[in-house]
């Protein structure tokens, strides 16, 4: 039988010592003086330390860096940009404020060195007592104050910001806001130098590589221009006179030949119309020719006057025979100028022909020339190349020396005060309060660890330890009588062949959920032994596993990595594309899936209201719903199914937490119970 919980008046836990814990009130009133005291001499310490410490002001100077450097109109902004976000530099200007350098620049602006605050001859208990004893030591008084000063400069960045914080801490108010505004004004001397200096850096080194520069180039071009008059290579750095000699004699032969081809056009005209029947009057030269023009107008005359004079005297009359001979006078001269215009038009011909040859003959000794200087213009190009790349980093490299010289005087870094250090009006060391409330916690903490060590050990009589005496014989176990609990016999099942029995009995398409009460291997094995009895029992079984939070099931059988319940819930698949075959079972099953879903989304409880009804066409259903509390209730599986089984392996704790949710789900009209299973109980077949 199981055990019952202790009756109220049964002892609570104790301490090993024999302490109990209801009685700690009384405890802590009677040992009161433990209580109130320790927290009163705590206190009492810290108020005479702030009563002793020299107290401590802080003030905070912020300046700003920005990434990237201020650029000059000649610059490219871009230039100048820092990959990344700048972090990295601006937490290397932390370091920076807090160096050697900056710190050194305030000691002699503030002459510290023969401040006592400082340079460690302020007399402190400390000092005195290392005196006393003999570890007093005598060190330089410059290193002692930077190390001082150091330990009272701090520097931080502010969060997703490029501003720092510079703090400085002294003795007094309007000291600490001084020393925070000089290491500020300190830092910024010290960037500004810095640039100054590598801009100097940087002009002398580049000047120093300007002479060897000049040298390369001048013997570059030297070997150029040795190697033009060895060749005879006359021209300009990109073109010689030999290649524009040939494009012209190129051009003089390609429009000779052009006329050429008109003039023997104009010949082979002339030759048809002397083969022909026509005249040579229609040649374009005679047609265009002003002697022509005017020996026909004389033609036309003589012929006009010659037909008068017909019509009024004899065919044998003198002024007739004068006209006639005019007439003929004027055809005769026609024709000698016709033929005098087609000598010219083949003497034409044979000027052009004459002119081709001679410009053809010169454009060959031209080409000739060139083939022999492009020979000569391989290593004529290499030496130029060599030249021109010299004359390139010369010029870069004078130009940089120039802009280096030109910007000694300038300040590129991006940097600046943006908020001078006021006077703090709070010391920031001690601090008050939070020692005094750390006094009074502490104080208060150990006085009840005290007072309770204190009556554990002062109180008479404690009790054996049945375990350190052997023989003793061990107290004899007091069982308590059992509670009356409600009556409900029909909802508690002794046994989980009962459970197989029913559902075989019960009708097709009845769907029942199996919820674990508490978190066990076994229980989370129940569902699939369940359904494997059905099976056995020819029944057609659809195991869903619906255990989204550790879906045991599914890794089973090995189904981890296919679409599942998850994705009906969302709406990214149907529940009969989900279901799986497992052929060694023949069992078909409906996996967790792969999916996400939210919880408690309305949707997905429609999804699978309407996945369930599609279901019931088959046998049985039997869903695992995960531990109580979980899967289940939150897709609302108890109001959807025919019946909900909370599973527990004992009575008490959580199984009667499920005895009242089983109570809720009948108000609702649901069949519920709590089945009682043990490990070693096996489903029948």
């Amino acid at each position: 039988m199981s055990r019952m919980p202790p009756p109220p008046d049964a002892p609570a836990n104790r301490l090993s010592d024999g302490v109990d814990f209801r009685n700690v009130l009384g405890i802590l009133s009677r040992r009161r003086s433990w209580v109130i005291g320790i927290p009163a001499v705590l206190c009492g310490i810290v108020v005479a330390y702030l009563l002793v410490a020299h107290p401590s002001y802080t003030g905070t100077a912020q300046v700003f860096v920005d990434p990237r450097d201020q650029y000059t109109p000649k610059d490219d902004p871009l230039q100048n940009s820092v990959p990344g976000d700048g972090l990295l530099l601006v937490e290397s200007q932390l370091k920076i404020i807090t160096s050697n350098e900056v710190l050194n620049r305030v000691i002699e602006q503030l002459n510290l060195q023969n401040d006592p605050e400082f340079n460690g001859e302020r007399i402190t208990i400390g000092r005195l007592v290392k005196s006393v004893i003999g570890l007093g030591r005598t060190e330089d008084r410059m290193l002692v104050t930077l190390r001082n000063l150091r330990k009272n400069v701090a520097t931080k960045r502010i969060d997703r910001s490029f501003v720092i914080d510079i703090l400085a801490s002294a003795d007094t108010a309007p000291r600490a806001a001084t020393l925070a505004n000089a290491v500020a004004t300190a830092y910024l001397e010290e960037q500004s130098g810095a640039n100054s200096a590598f801009q100097r850096r940087t002009s002398e080194a580049i000047s120093s590589q300007l002479g060897k520069l000049r040298q390369e180039v001048k013997r570059g071009e030297e070997a150029v221009a040795a190697f033009k008059a060895a060749n005879n290579l006359v021209g300009s750095r990109s073109r010689m006179v030999s290649e524009q000699q040939l494009d012209e004699a190129n051009t003089q032969l390609t429009n000779a030949k052009t006329r050429l081809a008109d003039a023997q056009a104009r010949v082979r005209l002339i030759e048809t119309i002397e083969h022909g029947d026509a005249g040579l009057e229609a040649l374009p030269e005679a047609i265009q020719s002003a002697a022509i023009v005017q020996l026909r107008s004389r033609l036309a005359d003589a012929s006009r006057e010659e037909a008068q004079l017909a019509q009024i005297d004899g065919p044998n009359h003198p002024a007739l025979q004068a006209a006639r001979a005019q007439v003929r006078d004027a055809q005769a001269a026609i024709q000698r100028e016709l033929k005098t215009i087609a000598r010219s038009v083949r003497n034409s011909e044979t000027s052009e022909r004459s002119n081709v040859q001679n410009l053809q003959a010169n454009f060959e000794a031209l080409k000739k020339q060139s083939q022999a200087n492009e020979q000569a213009m391989v290593p004529l190009r290499e030496l130029e190349r060599k030249a021109e790349s010299s004359r390139v980093v010369y010029e870069t490299f004078l130009a940089k020396a120039k802009t280096a010289e030109e910007r000694q005087g300038i300040d590129t870094t991006n940097i600046r005060l943006i908020s001078r250090a006021t006077t703090p009006e709070n010391k920031s060391w001690p601090p008050t309060l939070i020692m005094l409330a750390a006094a009074i916690f502490a104080g208060i903490t150990i006085g009840i660890a005290a007072a309770l060590a204190r009556d554990a050990f002062d109180r008479p009589g404690r009790e054996p330890d049945p375990e350190a005496v052997p023989d003793a014989p061990a107290p004899a176990e007091v069982v308590a009588p059992p509670m009356p609990r409600p009556a409900m016999a029909q909802d508690h099942v002794s046994r989980l062949e009962a459970l197989g029995e029913e559902l075989l009995a019960a009708p097709k398409g009845t769907t029942i959920v199996l919820v674990q009460v508490q978190r066990d291997a076994w229980l989370s094995d129940v569902a699939l032994q369940l359904a494997r009895s059905l099976i056995a029992n020819r029944v057609d079984v659809t195991l869903v596993d619906a255990d989204l939070a550790r879906h045991p099931t599914t890794s089973r059988l090995g189904f981890d990595r296919v679409p599942g319940l998850c994705d009906v819930l969302i709406g990214a698949a149907d529940i009969h594309d989900v279901v799986r075959l497992h052929k060694p079972t023949a069992m078909r099953v409906v996996p967790v899936g792969l999916s996400a879903i939210g919880s408690r989304d309305p949707q997905a409880r429609q999804s699978l209201s309407a996945a369930l009804r599609q279901l019931r066409a088959f046998d049985r259903v039997v869903i695992d719903g995960g531990e109580m509390g979980e899967s289940a209730s939150e897709l609302g599986l108890y109001y959807m199914a025919d019946e909900v089984v909370f599973l527990a392996q004992r009575e008490g704790g959580k199984s009667d937490d499920a005895e009242i949710l089983v109570e809720l789900l009948r108000h609702r009209q649901i069949k519920a119970r709590v089945v009682i299973v043990e490990p070693d109980v096996s489903v029948a077949a």
